[in-house]
């Protein structure tokens, strides 16, 4: 269980203020369907890891394994942190969005939990505002400006929900010590979304304080040179929990983007495999932190606090709706009835 911490940690009023814009009143708005039966509706991250396949030698080694013994991490603080973004409808030049994050704690010593939520905020993006909208909250995360290019409106959404996100686990890193702390994703720098430096900040914050720092990835495109299947499948034919790694030297592309060691592992006995990449100097070894990032695991090998960040950040089919309408509301918009119900309206 958890409970909902009412203040915030982290101010982001700054960032709130330059993503929340306004929409010129009036505009006909089709909202995204939503089916009332899909309690909560899912949601894609992009351009946070490989835009294309990457390989790996699969040299001799590749197959030892280095067993995962389960220890529950009492005596430290554990945070996880996730995001997700939506779009609520469209616009005739764009879009309407919501995004929202959560941060999961579970402080020392003690086994609930708290969640702070960041969000739903409504986001226009258009094609008009979609340039200065990327490059002022890109300022507003990191501080310096960008010369980069805001992608299509549905895209722009998605980076903008990870600034957000990153935004966070730059505060998260730099101002926790000696915690355990779960990361959505990957270690990977130099992306169109995700500039190296900051990475590395996030790393360098994370080694300072003493923390543990672990992103877990549940796909990738990392393959192996010769077979061509995912580098995920190394685990295929093992049960218990064990891992697999560091393979990072073993990539054949941009290597330097890849600013953690990669580990491909097995958390719970029958679990699914996941990516983990962890920083290559760490104040805790990489098998204890495997240890108790294990001992957090449910039966599907994930860890609790990962999942709880992503399941109060994620929108149920009523909460759109309410986005939905209070969109409407508050930008006195046009509700458009949707074209193939008025084609075919049997």
């Amino acid at each position: 269980m958890y409970e909902v911490r009412v203040g915030r940690m982290f101010e982001v009023d700054n960032i709130v203020a330059t993503i929340c814009g306004e929409i010129s009143r009036g505009q006909p708005f089709e909202p995204s369907s939503i089916n009332l039966t899909d309690y909560f509706i899912s949601s894609t991250k992009g351009d946070t890891e490989e835009t294309f396949l990457v390989n790996v030698d699969q040299k001799e080694g590749m197959t030892k394994t280095q067993a995962i013994v389960p220890k529950y991490p009492i005596d430290r603080q554990v945070i996880a942190i996730d995001s997700t973004s939506i779009t609520l409808g469209q616009i005739p030049d764009g879009l309407v969005g919501a995004i929202r994050a959560s941060i999961i704690t579970k402080p020392a010593g003690r086994t609930e939990h708290s969640l702070e939520k960041y969000g739903p905020y409504l986001i226009p993006v258009t094609n008009q505002n979609k340039e200065q909208l990327y490059q002022e909250t890109f300022k507003a995360v990191y501080g310096i400006e960008t010369h980069a290019h805001a992608p299509d409106c549905s895209k722009t959404l998605d980076r903008i929900r990870n600034f957000l996100e990153r935004y966070l686990q730059l505060r998260v890193t730099g101002s926790c010590i000696d915690s355990l702390i779960l990361m959505d994703g990957s270690l990977i720098g130099g992306t169109v979304a995700d500039p190296k430096s900051i990475m590395k900040n996030i790393v360098s914050n994370s080694n300072s304080r003493k923390n543990s720092l672990v992103a877990v990835s549940k796909s990738t495109g990392l393959t192996l040179r010769e077979s061509q299947k995912n580098i995920l499948s190394l685990l295929d034919d093992k049960q218990a929990p064990c891992y697999i790694g560091d393979i990072r030297d073993r990539i054949t592309q941009q290597k330097e983007r890849y600013l953690g060691s990669i580990y491909v592992a097995r958390l719970a006995p029958l679990g699914e495999p996941f990516r983990i990449d962890i920083p290559p100097k760490t104040p805790t070894s990489h098998s204890e932190i495997f240890n108790e990032v294990a001992g957090l695991a449910e039966e599907d090998g994930y860890p609790e606090e990962l999942r709880l960040a992503h399941m109060t950040c994620v929108h149920s089919s009523i909460e759109i709706i309410e986005l939905q309408s209070a969109a409407i509301t508050l930008h006195g918009l046009t509700l458009k009835e949707e074209l193939r119900r008025r084609i075919f309206p049997l």
